[in-house]
């Protein structure tokens, strides 16, 4: 994790609860009771969280976009997956609040929304945010009982459900009633070219590491699976993917790898030519992380090593992907981003080669 966010994070524990006692008393209540019967005025949705939480939320944004098409839509986020709304959404208004705070707070207070959606699950400061709008309808998640006298829709969270369906029901709120969304699978495949299915060459790439360090695969294991997969695919070509924080892992993957040629792409490409690789290869592989959700809303192949998440709330859509991990008593343990410490992370750094290199071999063949 980022040390922006993780500063976001201190400060939501420790001033947000101050902050949402202060504004409960302030709250009107509810004027309305869909979204329809609103007056005019904007809509905005507020997500916290990196890319990964940020592609969840793209069918729900979709679904919003057909139910009030009339309606200018901000999204107000950290900038870290500004970029994915931006690609996904062009029509929208993006603001990042922690790298323009004040922009932001001025935006809260004069922009005159109709309606705020908070998908933030947990953490208090969006909630401030929202309360911070005195918009007439407000929704969010009943989650954290510092936020319940800021929202006037409260919605209930499954916390073994698909996160994508949990960001459907803040709409169904707000619609009264439940809609279909439309799937995060392929949703962003018509941005971009698609390889052809009939390249000889095989085109793996490899996400070696991601933000979180307790989801990281060690890379030992990384240059055992690469030696396997050029034994097997003779041909083809391996190409390292991942953020600035990657780089150090990929650099010492390619030492140990001298024999073999890997392409290392880490830390220099935009999020946008992050995707237009993953949209012209064969198979993505890789932890639960941003870059195995932008795998899914491209429609690539994607195998997803997962350790403390849940793969039934992050995993790939059923015919995409496959899910590779061990099956111990404590696993799950990350709840709300929140992974419960651990002396071994067995989950993860157990997870065996043989297991990620047949998943491999199920979805090239």
């Amino acid at each position: 994790m980022g040390l922006k966010s993780a500063l976001l994070k201190h400060a939501d524990s420790i001033i947000g609860p101050l902050l949402c006692a202060s504004l409960k008393r302030a709250q009107r209540k509810v004027e309305y009771r869909t979204l329809e019967a609103l007056g005019e005025g904007p809509i905005l949705v507020i997500r916290p969280g990196g890319i990964g939480d940020a592609i969840m939320l793209l069918p729900m944004l979709k679904a919003l976009q057909q139910h009030c098409p009339t309606r200018e839509l901000d999204i107000l986020c950290e900038s870290r997956n500004a970029e994915i709304f931006s690609l996904a959404i062009p029509e929208a208004n993006v603001y990042s609040y922690d790298k323009s705070p004040f922009k932001a707070l001025h935006l809260l207070k004069k922009r005159k929304y109709a309606a705020v959606i908070d998908s933030e699950q947990f953490h208090n400061l969006s909630g401030v945010m929202t309360a911070i709008t005195r918009a007439p309808m407000r929704v969010g998640y009943k989650i954290n009982t510092n936020r319940l006298g800021l929202y006037t829709h409260l919605v209930s969270y499954d916390l073994d459900g698909a996160e994508d369906a949990q960001f459907g029901r803040l709409l169904n709120a707000a619609l009264n009633r439940e809609i279909d969304l439309p799937a995060k699978y392929k949703l962003l495949a018509p941005l971009f070219s698609q390889r052809s299915t009939t390249a000889l060459q095989k085109r793996i790439l490899i996400h070696v590491g991601g933000s979180v360090e307790a989801k990281r695969w060690p890379i030992e294991n990384y240059a055992e699976l690469c030696k396997k997969l050029k034994a097997e695919f003779g041909n083809a070509e391996l190409v390292l993917l991942g953020g600035k924080e990657d780089t150090a892992s990929a650099n010492k993957l390619c030492k140990i790898c001298n024999e073999i040629c890997l392409t290392n792409k880490c830390g220099k490409l935009s999020l946008r030519e992050v995707a237009e690789e993953i949209a012209n290869a064969d198979l993505l592989i890789g932890p639960d992380s941003g870059i195995a959700h932008l795998a899914t809303a491209v429609g690539s192949p994607v195998v997803v090593m997962f350790g403390p998440s849940d793969s039934r709330k992050w995993g790939p859509s059923e015919g995409c992907g496959i899910v590779v991990q061990q099956s111990l008593p404590c696993q799950p343990c990350s709840i709300f981003g929140c992974i419960k410490p651990c002396d071994s992370c067995e989950c993860i750094t157990k997870l065996e080669v043989a297991k990620v290199f047949a998943a491999a071999q199920m979805l090239l063949k």
